[in-house]
């Protein structure tokens, strides 16, 4: 019965949509964008180029989308903003750069939730540049149209990145946030995408109804640009359900409309549908056509994880009758899974929860709180101590000059003796980063000879194509080895800032303070760390988590003394787990016959964000912690917690010391048994201005 609904409806469709939108003039909207000189204009053409490349081209999409974006921030134009940033992450997405794109949507996000971005916008009079504007809304019914499309947005990216739960979670708030608005265009979008998610999820009968009502809503808009889409998903939800022959059905009708809507993602997903079909019945000519008709159009796209699929759809066909093909896409698919994967290693570190927001301002409350109390304590302690000192040299006062020259011979052999452990200190720093350095050093070197010998493949292989006089082919090799060339050019420089670093961190510090990124330090000091320590230790292993506010500015510092604390910090943190690491693996079994500290998996996360006028490091641990009894010692020189022989006990005094000259803070929050966290605030210049 849905199977008859649906062809009735689709026949419904071409009754009721009696105009189409008409083919869009790109060179058109270029030659106006490079003609005006008035802002609101080049605004508005950037955001209509940057729509209509979006799904065609993503770089170009992002090179309109942050031309938009420039204009929208000097006119003040927060709603403008919040829509540049969201095609910022959306073709990023389709550019299969997951961490970036999520930082943009999620800034995106907090823009559109903050009320205050109603208060200046474009007028009613100003041309439409995106199919879900639509201001003859209110300000407010504006700005959720936009929060439902970035959200929208977000749940794809979270689909694509097999995170189902937190898709599902963003398409129902994108389709609530639509309904509100009462924007048609952008409900049938939300719920065609809700209608996949559910897909994923294996609830198909969610997924048809969902399916349903997006084709519902674009029949009332007269709009059917997401046929295509539709009648793709519908086909997966019959091919989960073991019925092929309809689903074959819904994908041939899914390509024809990708096709004629220029809607050329779909077109790869339909042709991939078709060739898994077609394989399995035996069919593997027809597969195989398939396949490359869908690889052409990625790689038109420039879209890695649609190339990806496509590679291996081929090398599964290849494998068993064509080994140098099977070679050829095997290589090309490490090349492309070495991308996709970095960038989902790194999406896993720098995943922003807003749920996360709310707690992190009640632990702000907090810490201040705590703060404020161990200030007093310190004060306290310190005078009682000064009390102590003073009488004690009043008592010895009689007995200070004959003791004189003795106390001077020792005072300054306890400065040798600590310019000694300081310069050890130090030197013991650069060795852990310059182990850290040498396995750093190494991954841009494998991608240098990896991509060189994929390139000397495909040129052996584009010389074979040109004596042939198989142009196409030849050119489609050609573009790939400049692809090769551009990555072996840009590894090449991650090796050559690798070795720049190590060079500056084991110079002479000239006190100089210089604009320094806090974010790529952070990052750099803690990936040198943890190599530094495998390096020392082959049997140490810890996780590492890093969170970064990219709104961090650039300020004037010392660099190499900052990263110098930031290393120790991270060094003492890892130590921590370890330690923690190691008892857990020996801990006895307790009296109710069960092991403690089972499911312990150590773990250290670095973290940046703004403070009203100053930068916050933190480096949390969650090792043993620091006992009570000895918190207010860890400033201390010479105070330590390692064994003799691991450790001088100058590293947190040093890096006290280096904190509070460059105008800053260093405190620590530790609960014993649960870990620590040590938080460097540093203020940031004309932060008032």
């Amino acid at each position: 019965m849905k199977l008859l609904r649906f062809c009735l409806l689709s026949i419904a469709w071409m009754a009721v949509v009696s105009t189409t939108a008409q083919p869009v003039d790109l060179d058109s909207l270029k030659r106006g964008l490079r003609s005006s000189k008035n802002d609101t204009v080049i605004l508005v053409l950037s955001g209509r180029l940057a729509r209509e490349y979006k799904e065609i081209n993503p770089d170009s999409a992002y090179h309109y989308a942050n031309n938009m974006l420039g204009i929208a921030i000097r006119l003040n134009l927060r709603l403008e903003e919040a829509i540049a940033i969201g095609e910022l992450g959306y073709s990023l997405l389709n550019q299969g750069n997951y961490p970036r794109s999520l930082q943009d949507l999620l800034k995106a996000i907090a823009i559109a939730e903050d009320p205050a971005s109603e208060k200046n916008i474009l007028p009613q009079n100003v041309p439409l540049y995106d199919e879900f504007t639509n201001r003859n809304l209110s300000p407010q019914l504006q700005r959720l149209t936009v929060l439902s499309k970035v959200k929208q947005y977000a749940a794809i990216l979270y689909s694509n990145s097999l995170n189902y739960k937190k898709a599902l979670f963003y398409s129902k708030a994108a389709v609530a946030l639509a309904r509100e608005s009462t924007n048609i265009p952008i409900l049938t979008i939300n719920y065609i995408t809700l209608g996949r998610t559910y897909m994923y999820l294996n609830q198909p009968d969610s997924a048809l109804q969902n399916l349903q009502k997006g084709y519902d809503y674009s029949l009332k808009a007269r709009d059917n640009r997401y046929l295509g889409s539709i009648l793709l998903n519908i086909g997966r939800v019959y091919l989960s359900e073991h019925k092929p022959a309809i689903a074959k059905t819904f994908f041939k009708r899914a390509l024809v409309e990708s096709n004629n809507r220029d809607y050329f993602r779909g077109v790869v997903a339909s042709d991939l549908a078709l060739a898994d079909l077609f394989k399995a019945s035996g069919q593997i000519d027809s597969s195989q056509y398939h396949i490359r008709h869908g690889l052409k159009v990625a790689n038109y796209l420039n879209a890695p994880d649609l190339s990806l699929r496509c590679y291996t759809a081929l090398v599964d066909i290849y494998k068993r009758t064509n080994t140098d093909s099977t070679v050829k896409y095997q290589s090309l698919i490490i090349r492309i899974n070495n991308e996709i994967f970095n960038a989902k290693q790194a999406q896993q570190f720098q995943n922003i929860d807003f749920d996360e927001q709310q707690r992190i301002t009640e632990m702000e409350a907090a810490r201040k709180e705590y703060q404020s109390k161990l200030r007093t304590n310190i004060l306290l302690g310190s005078t009682f101590t000064l009390v102590i000192i003073a009488f004690f040299l009043y008592r010895n006062s009689r007995t200070r000059q004959k003791a004189k020259q003795n106390i001077e011979k020792a005072y300054e052999q306890l400065k040798a003796t600590q310019s000694q452990l300081i310069q050890s200190e130090k030197m013991a720093s650069l060795g852990e980063l310059t182990a850290g350095i040498a396995h750093e050093i190494q991954n841009p070197l494998n991608f240098v000879n990896n991509f060189s010998e994929v390139n000397k493949e495909l040129l052996g292989e584009m010389n074979q194509a040109i004596e042939k006089g198989n142009l196409d082919e030849a050119m489609t090799l050609a573009r790939a080895v400049m692809e090769n060339c551009e990555k072996v050019n840009h590894h090449g420089k991650r090796a050559d800032a690798i070795v720049k670093g190590m060079l500056q961190h084991s110079r002479k510090s000239s006190d100089q303070k210089e604009p320094t990124d806090i974010n790529e330090l952070c990052d750099e000091y803690l990936r040198l760390a943890y190599h530094g320590l495998r390096a020392k230790d082959k049997s140490f292993n810890a996780k590492f988590e890093i969170q970064l506010d990219p709104s961090v500015p650039k300020i004037n510092v010392v660099q190499q003394e900052i990263g110098r604390v930031v290393l120790n910090l991270i060094n003492n943190a890892f130590y921590a787990c370890t330690e923690r690491s190691r008892s857990a693996a020996s801990e006895k079994l307790n009296a109710e016959g069960q092991k403690q500290d089972a499911d312990y998996e150590p773990t250290v996360v670095v973290s940046t964000k703004i403070l009203g006028n100053r930068i916050e490091i933190k480096v949390r641990d969650n090792g043993s912690g620091i006992p009570d009894h000895i918190k207010e010692k860890i400033f201390q020189p010479f105070f330590t917690t390692k064994p003799p022989g691991q450790g001088t006990g100058l590293g947190l005094s040093l890096s006290y010391d280096i904190v509070k000259a460059h105008g800053g803070e260093l405190n620590v929050e530790t609960q014993e048994g649960q870990g620590s966290t040590f938080s460097i605030k540093l203020p940031i210049p004309n932060s008032g201005k």
